[in-house]
């Protein structure tokens, strides 16, 4: 009687262990709620015009000294600044700031690769360009740079998704006509010029539906904390066959070693 009883408990751990890989094959195959892969609205791009110290519609300055041209996306002021002099310039990054509706930050220079790819460049605070060189540079406001853990995120200069709401959207439209500013000394032995540069948005133009960004972090190996037997790497199917089979040769090999203590075999 108590060996029958021990083979239906071995049954019941088997089959129990079948039907919670069949279980977790099943969750896996449902999405999460918050799947990178399911747009959560519309993003908008600003499109701005040069304001000051000249107006114009492309983003770009020149006279004696330098020859600049930005770039301006949700989150970074990117230019691209030439040394026309023939001596070597300084760019003192620690005094430039970046005004969002005259309000001033400190700027932080980065390494940009692209939206999601990026890190701050904090080995000078001073940047020479020799004469006829040029620098790139990716300017966020210090006040917009989120760190986590030695993670940074940069927020957008201004809001630009509107996550499926009406009053969002309005809000973004409802940024035409305000003002981003750089404050950009440059310095040379003798000289310094103080460079304000101010830009102007002057459209709203949609960008497609937005995806929330996936920042590429080194993935960290887990060990298991407990060994489950389960068919690795197997369809839910296959795997709850798999541990049936299991199961089973358990079963077998139960019995005969019963058996042979009862001296039947």
């Amino acid at each position: 009687m108590k060996r029958y009883f021990l083979f239906l408990i071995i049954f019941f751990i088997g089959c129990g262990g079948s039907k919670q890989a069949l279980k977790e094959g099943v969750a896996s195959k449902i999405p999460p709620k918050n799947d990178l892969n399911f747009p959560s609205g519309k993003k908008y791009e600003y499109v701005y015009k040069l304001v000051k110290p000249i107006e114009k519609d492309k983003l770009y300055f020149s006279d004696l000294n330098i020859f600049v041209e930005f770039v301006i996306d949700e989150s970074f002021i990117h230019l691209r600044l030439k040394n026309k002099k023939n001596e070597k310039i300084f760019l003192p990054l620690n005094d430039a700031q970046i005004l969002i509706d005259a309000r001033a930050s400190k700027v932080l220079n980065f390494n940009y690769l692209n939206e999601v790819n990026y890190s701050p460049a904090r080995f000078f605070d001073v940047i020479d360009v020799f004469p006829n060189a040029f620098v790139e540079l990716h300017l966020a406001p210090s006040d917009h740079v989120l760190t986590n853990l030695g993670e940074f995120e940069v927020t957008a200069l201004y809001p630009c998704v509107d996550f499926n709401d009406e009053k969002k959207m309005q809000e973004i439209y409802g940024n035409i006509g305000k003002k981003l500013g750089l404050y950009l000394p440059v310095e040379t032995e003798s000289e310094i010029y103080d460079y304000y540069f101010e830009f102007q948005i002057v459209n709203v133009k949609e960008a497609g539906a937005y995806y929330p960004k996936r920042r590429q972090v080194a993935a960290q190996m887990q060990l298991p904390s407990e060994i489950v037997v389960k068919g690795e790497g197997l369809n839910p199917s296959e795997s709850f066959i798999a541990s049936t089979l299991i199961s089973f040769f358990v079963l077998i090999s139960a019995y005969f070693i019963f058996a042979r203590e009862k001296g039947k075999i």
